[in-house]
């Protein structure tokens, strides 16, 4: 993977709806990186995505608020774990009135 030269399509976690999914009431909330090892000039990655912790809480406006988490692993050639990243979105029960 050449994470320097962008590929064709929408990026692989992208749905169109800002980040939470669904209708326009999602957004993305937080992004963490854990970074293991090195990462070289010449060394290719493999990335692997799966889903994370999914909790809820209540919202004052749009009634519960749904978090995802997604976690991407970046480990390079010979199988070893460089980078994890944890990104998470939150989506809205219902539409929140401006």
């Amino acid at each position: 993977l050449d994470l320097t030269r962008p590929r064709k399509g929408p990026p692989p976690a992208h749905r169109g709806d800002g980040g939470g999914g669904g209708l326009g009431r999602g957004l993305h909330a937080e992004q963490h990186y854990e970074y293991h090892h090195p990462i070289h000039a010449g060394d290719t990655l493999t990335v692997t995505t799966r889903p994370g912790n999914s909790w809820e809480k209540q919202g004052k406006r749009g009634g519960k608020l749904l978090f995802a988490e997604t976690i991407t692993e970046y480990t390079n050639q010979d199988g070893v774990l460089c980078v994890t990243a944890r990104s998470v979105g939150v989506q809205t029960e219902r539409a929140v009135d401006q």
